[in-house]
């Protein structure tokens, strides 16, 4: 065998087993993506209706109904520290409030529900703050 073969071939080796782990952390994250798929309502908001599917294939739709307010996003989601990140690609949000559109929304696990940490200020809602869950239907 050439020096350059053995060569290769050693390079080869010593890097198989790191492609291995990253198909294998690759294959976790699909796995972990796939088990959050599914549709999700609002619960613990007091005269507040919101609705979130997660896809399968890492896009998102939501939409958030309080009083008069109609907001819904679409975007991609993807996993982030303690939860999930929805990142908004388009978002419909009344010109007169501006405030209200945003373009990154957490939500952390907790039990099988998602928490949300609001992206916004508002009278019952304040920014980062912690209120209700969405639940699996």
């Amino acid at each position: 065998m050439s020096a350059l073969r053995a060569l290769l071939v050693a390079a080869a080796l010593a890097f198989a087993p790191m492609a291995h782990a990253q198909d294998a952390t690759q294959h976790a994250a699909d796995a972990a993506q796939a088990t959050l798929a599914g549709e999700y309502h609002l619960d613990g908001v007091m005269e507040t209706g919101s609705g979130l599917r997660l896809q399968g294939d890492g896009t998102f739709d939501w939409f958030f109904t309080y009083g008069a307010l109609d907001l819904a996003a679409r975007g991609t989601w993807v996993r982030a520290g303690d939860g999930i990140d929805l990142v908004v690609k388009d978002m419909g949000y009344p010109p007169q409030l501006p405030d209200t559109k945003f373009d990154r929304m957490h939500l952390r696990i907790d039990e099988g529900t998602l928490v949300p940490s609001w992206p916004w200020d508002m009278d019952d809602f304040r920014r980062n703050e912690e209120r209700g869950a969405y639940v699996r239907e």
